[in-house]
């Protein structure tokens, strides 16, 4: 083999190896990329989980019957009956 045909398969080599060393740090890069948008993604997923059980625990309580009675007697002056006004009428099936 001639000096020059060994000279060009090392530049070749040394070729290979340094586009294999750039998809690799090419490579790691993306990865590292898409695991921030992953762990960014997390997080806000995390705010919207907790945003959505603070909305279940505020509906909860708006739909109790205390809270009911108490906005529809502020709102619209309503009270509970009392036991005198309560008239039980002995209902059928039509």
């Amino acid at each position: 083999m001639s000096r020059g045909r060994r000279a060009r398969r090392a530049v070749f080599a040394l070729a290979a190896v340094l586009a294999a060393l750039a998809a690799v740090a090419w490579r790691q890069s993306a990865t590292r990329e898409t695991m921030e948008e992953l762990d960014r993604a997390d997080r806000e997923l995390a705010v919207v989980l907790d945003e959505r059980e603070e909305v279940a625990r505020e509906l909860i309580g708006v739909e109790s019957w205390g809270w009911v009675a108490e906005e529809a007697g502020r709102r619209l002056g309503l009270r509970p009956a009392t036991q005198r006004e309560v008239i039980i009428t002995a209902g059928g099936s039509r």
